[in-house]
């Protein structure tokens, strides 16, 4: 699992301005699996297309988006024996983080100042109570 030191880190990460990239996605069943690259491409290019950013940050989403598919074309055996998997990315400082999961989530991509940490966050906590 996560030690409490990487989710502060996450929590605290400062992109001095640079969009970040969070992704969590579900690799609980054969179907998830196979699909998780190509749902992390459709709701990445979603965020992107809805992106008001200028265009330095989306060429450095374009990079996390990248980097991320590269991750999950050829890290398959590895991240896939896990129901859930969250990605930190921020390109632009060169910042990199995955997480295998315990849980399930839905897949789901966020985009911003800070890494969406609040799932994990749960996860964290129910697995403490």
């Amino acid at each position: 699992m996560i030690a409490s030191r990487d989710l502060e880190l996450l929590e605290s990460f400062d992109g001095n301005g640079d969009v970040l990239l969070t992704a969590y996605l579900q690799l609980d069943t054969p179907e998830h699996r196979r699909s998780a690259y190509g749902e992390f491409l459709e709701l990445a290019r979603a965020r992107l297309d809805a992106s008001e950013h200028r265009s330095e940050y989306r060429q450095a989403l374009e990079e996390d988006i990248e980097i991320v598919g590269l991750y999950l074309k050829s890290n398959s055996q590895g991240t896939r024996r896990h129901p859930g998997l969250a990605i930190f990315s921020c390109a632009a400082r060169l910042f990199w983080r995955a997480y295998p999961l315990p849980v399930a989530l839905t897949n789901r991509v966020e985009v911003g100042r800070r890494f969406d940490v609040q799932p994990l966050k749960e996860i964290v906590g129910a697995l403490v109570h």
